[in-house]
């Protein structure tokens, strides 16, 4: 059976400003997830406190990962210890397992990964992820691959996102993304990115019609938990989806 997460940036923004992240919670447990992704961008005034959010989540045994637009490393390469601090603060009273985070401005000469393990080992009950995102800088492979290859050799325990639309966005090709980098892949973002009228757009997922997001999904190992990161409209559709992941994994 397919983990399948909803991240809450997959329906109608304005209607999550609206009436809140919480409000969902219900349909997305109803419809089969595994689990949710709470999106710190999109809280709001209509949201409870973290902790009965907590709560909710629990009660209806959704796995809770906490995803922060925040860059782990600052553009002076140091570690973004502050806000990283206030994100892990956040992600405990939600009762997130897993973190996510984009990658900034890591280099290997001057940003210290041994600091970024040491404030790890003081959070040990929380898997830190840096996905690669939309920018030149935290999108890029070559810089991601130095970031996993210094985290493998300092043995801190960062694992990655593994976004398969954000490639286009920063310009990189996704095969030579997966070559360089799958051995660090533990949760893989599902979208299609495409080209209309010259500008990139993410649109729902179809299958068996040669789109990218099938050859990435096929390209790496199926259990790995997967979320739909795409316009889920109506919400009522959730639930087809996550199916459509489950069908996928009976072809493989």
């Amino acid at each position: 059976m397919q983990k399948v997460i909803i991240p809450l940036n997959a329906f109608n923004r304005m209607e999550v400003l609206e009436k809140g992240q919480a409000s969902f919670i219900k349909l997305i447990a109803e419809s089969g997830a595994y689990g949710i992704e709470i999106r710190r961008e999109l809280f709001s005034n209509q949201d409870p406190t973290l902790v009965s959010m907590k709560q909710e989540m629990e009660q209806h045994q959704l796995f809770t990962v906490y995803s922060a637009p925040i860059e782990l490393w600052k553009e002076d390469h140091q570690l973004n210890e502050q806000e990283l601090t206030t994100i892990f603060q956040e992600g405990k009273q939600l009762g997130a397992k897993w973190i996510k985070v984009s990658l900034g401005h890591f280099d290997k000469s001057q940003s210290s990964v041994s600091n970024l393990h040491s404030f790890l080992r003081q959070h040990p009950e929380i898997q830190l992820f840096v996905e690669n995102d939309q920018t030149l800088h935290g999108g890029n492979i070559t810089n991601l691959q130095s970031f996993f290859e210094s985290a493998t050799e300092e043995n801190a325990p960062v694992k990655m996102t593994f976004d398969a639309g954000n490639w286009y966005y920063s310009k990189q090709y996704v095969r030579e993304a997966l070559t360089q980098l799958s051995q660090y892949v533990h949760y893989l973002h599902l979208k299609q990115v495409d080209q209309e009228n010259g500008e990139l757009v993410t649109l729902p997922l179809r299958k068996n019609i040669g789109h990218s997001w099938e050859m990435v999904m096929n390209s790496l190992p199926n259990g790995l938990v997967k979320a739909l990161e795409f316009p889920i409209e109506p919400k009522e559709r959730t639930k087809e989806y996550i199916q459509m992941m489950t069908e996928s994994e009976a072809l493989l």
